[in-house]
C-alpha cells in the first residue's frame, strides 16, 4: 500500500486531500452517511502523486468511474475539530465530468456509505461537508478560489 499525505496522532490529523466535484446536468454526485452528512468523492493524495492523479484514483476506487478533470475550483485550508480530534487539511477540489455512471455505494470503505445525485438548488438544505460548498458551488465564477475554514467542535 502506498504512503499518503496524512498523519494521525491520538487527537490530531493532518493531511493533503483531493476531491472530485462530480457535476452533470446541474447536479453533483455526493456520498452520505447514516448521520445524514454529505461528502464529496476524494481522499488523501499519495506520495509521488499529483492532486489530479489522486482525483482520478479516488473516483475509480470510491465510485468505480473514470472522470475528466475540468478545472481546479477551490484550494482550501480546512481546520476543524470533530469528536475530540483536531483536523488540519489542505484540500484541492476539482470540477470533473463523469465518463460513466458512478456507483450508488462507496466501493472502498467498510462504513457502507451510499451516494446520489443532488441538484445544486438542494445543497442549501443538506448537511454537506465542507460547508462552504453550499454557497460556493452555485456562485462559482470560473476562477480558482482560495478558502480558509476554521471551525470549532460540532
Amino acid at each position: 500500500m502506498a504512503q499518503d499525505f496524512r498523519t494521525r496522532t491520538e487527537d490530531e490529523v493532518y493531511g493533503v486531500r483531493a476531491t472530485a466535484l462530480i457535476i452533470k446536468d446541474d447536479q453533483i454526485f455526493l456520498c452520505h452517511d447514516e448521520k445524514g452528512k454529505y461528502y464529496t468523492v476524494g481522499g488523501a493524495i499519495e506520495v509521488g502523486e499529483t492532486t489530479e492523479e489522486a482525483v482520478h484514483r479516488e473516483a475509480l476506487e470510491e465510485v468505480g468511474i473514470d472522470v475528466r478533470i475540468d478545472h481546479l475550483a477551490f484550494v482550501v485550508e480546512n481546520q476543524f475539530c470533530q469528536d475530540g480530534v483536531n483536523y488540519h487539511n489542505i484540500e484541492f477540489h476539482y470540477f470533473v465530468t463523469p465518463l460513466e455512471e458512478p456507483s450508488p455505494n462507496i466501493l472502498d470503505s467498510d462504513d457502507k456509505r451510499s451516494c446520489r445525485w443532488v441538484t445544486l438548488d438542494e445543497l442549501e438544505q443538506l448537511q454537506i461537508v465542507p460547508h462552504f460548498l453550499k454557497t460556493e458551488l452555485v456562485n462559482w465564477d470560473g476562477h480558482t478560489k482560495h478558502i480558509v475554514i476554521m471551525e470549532k467542535e460540532n
